[in-house]
C-alpha cells in the first residue's frame, strides 16, 4: 500500500478549508495545520495543533531555538514530508530539517513583499505603481498632510495610512474630512479625521516608540484579488475575483491584467499558491497594492467554482502533477456568501 504525503502548514488563512480542498482531490494526502494558541480548531485537516506546542500558549513559539526544536519533533514524529510555513520562514529556511520545505520566493524576496514601503519603492517606474510615502512619525505626517491636495473634495481625494509591515488590513485608515465620531460610530468603513489620527499619533509617541507607517492615495476601486498559481517564477494559472461589495464576488479566470500578472510573477519568481491585490485609481489605472506571498483566504471561493488552485497546488507539492500538466478552466461567474453558524472544537 502506498505510504500517504503528509503536508503541513504552520499558521496562515483558510487553512482548515484548504486542507479540506486538497484532501478532496488527493485521497493518499495527510494535511496538517497548526494555529495559534485561540484559533478555533475547524474540520478538514488531518489534525490541528497548537503551534509552537500544546500548552495553550504561543510557549516555544516566542524562543527561536525552543520553536525549531519543536518543529524538528513534529516532522519526526508525524513523519511529515513537506512543511508549508507561514510564520518563521527566515528561520526555518536556515535550518537544515529533515523533509522539504516550500517557499513561495526567496527569503530576500518574502522580505521585500513584507515591506509596504521598499515593495512600493521597487516598483518605481511600472505603470502599476501606487506612489508610496515613509511615515517614521508625527511630524512626518503632519508635513505630507499640509502637501496633500484638499480632502474636502471628497474620499477620493484622501489618502490613507496603514502599518509598514503587517496583513490582514490592520490599521488601516482613509483619513478623510468626516464627523469626528467617524471613526467609532462606523469603524468597519475606516475613516477617521486627519486631525483625530495625528492627535492619538503624537500621544503614542509620548509613551513610546510606535511602528513606522506607510501613506498613499486611497483609490476607489474596485478592487481585484489575483490567485496566482506559480512554479519557480512561470505563472500556470489564476483566478481574478473582484469584489463586488458585500458578500458578494466576480470571478474570472482571463483577465486583461494577465501580463501584469505575469509580469510580477517572473519579476519576483513568486512560487506555488499565492496572492496579488490591485486597486482602481482615480484615472482609470490599474495599480498593485501587495503581494502576499501566500494563499489568500478568498482562494476557497474560486476553487468552490471549479478553479482548482489549491487542488493542482497539492498536486505540484507531492509530484503528481507537472507545470505541463496543469490546465486553466474558463470561468466566468458570480458567487455570494451566507453566514453559517456551527459548532467548532475549542
Amino acid at each position: 500500500m502506498t505510504q500517504p504525503v503528509r503536508i503541513w502548514f504552520n499558521r496562515g488563512f483558510s487553512l482548515a478549508p484548504i486542507a479540506a480542498l486538497m484532501r478532496a482531490a488527493d485521497a493518499s494526502l495527510d494535511v496538517y495545520v497548526s494555529v495559534s494558541p485561540m484559533s478555533a480548531h475547524y474540520p478538514g485537516p488531518t489534525a490541528t495543533w497548537i503551534d509552537g506546542g500544546a500548552d495553550g500558549a504561543d510557549g516555544a513559539a516566542d524562543d527561536p531555538a525552543a520553536y525549531l526544536d519543536w518543529v524538528r519533533d513534529i516532522i519526526d514524529r508525524h513523519a511529515v514530508d513537506i512543511f508549508v510555513p507561514t510564520r518563521r520562514r527566515k528561520l526555518i529556511a536556515a535550518t537544515d530539517l529533515p523533509c522539504r520545505v516550500h517557499l513561495p520566493a526567496a527569503v530576500p524576496t518574502l522580505e521585500l513583499l513584507d515591506d509596504k514601503y521598499a515593495f512600493a519603492a521597487a516598483l518605481a517606474g511600472e505603470d502599476y505603481h501606487l506612489p508610496t510615502h515613509l511615515v517614521r512619525g508625527s511630524d512626518d505626517l503632519a508635513a505630507l498632510l499640509a502637501d496633500w491636495p484638499d480632502m474636502a473634495d471628497g474620499d477620493d481625494a484622501a489618502p490613507c495610512v496603514k502599518p509598514r509591515q503587517g496583513v490582514n488590513g490592520l490599521g488601516f485608515w482613509r483619513l478623510a474630512d468626516v464627523s469626528p465620531m467617524a471613526h467609532l460610530q462606523d469603524s468597519e468603513r475606516r475613516r477617521i479625521r486627519p486631525d483625530h489620527y495625528l492627535a492619538a499619533l503624537r500621544d503614542q509617541e509620548q509613551r513610546g516608540p510606535i511602528d513606522e507607517i506607510v501613506a498613499m492615495a486611497y483609490l476607489p476601486g474596485p478592487e481585484i484579488s489575483f490567485d496566482i498559481l506559480a512554479d519557480a517564477g512561470q505563472l500556470l494559472k489564476y483566478a481574478a475575483r473582484t469584489k463586488l461589495g458585500t458578500a458578494r464576488q466576480h470571478i474570472v479566470t482571463r483577465h486583461p491584467l494577465e501580463p501584469v500578472v505575469a509580469a510580477i510573477v517572473d519579476r519576483f519568481t513568486l512560487h506555488g499558491l499565492v496572492n496579488a491585490q490591485f486597486r482602481r485609481a482615480v484615472d482609470g489605472t490599474w495599480k498593485l497594492l501587495e503581494i502576499n506571498a501566500r494563499p489568500a483566504g478568498g482562494v476557497v471561493y474560486a476553487d468552490q467554482v471549479g478553479c482548482g488552485l489549491v487542488a493542482d497546488w497539492a498536486g505540484l507539492l507531492t509530484g503528481r502533477l507537472s507545470a505541463a500538466t496543469i490546465d486553466r478552466p474558463a470561468i466566468d461567474t458570480e458567487v455570494a456568501f451566507s453566514t453559517v453558524v456551527r459548532p467548532v472544537a475549542a
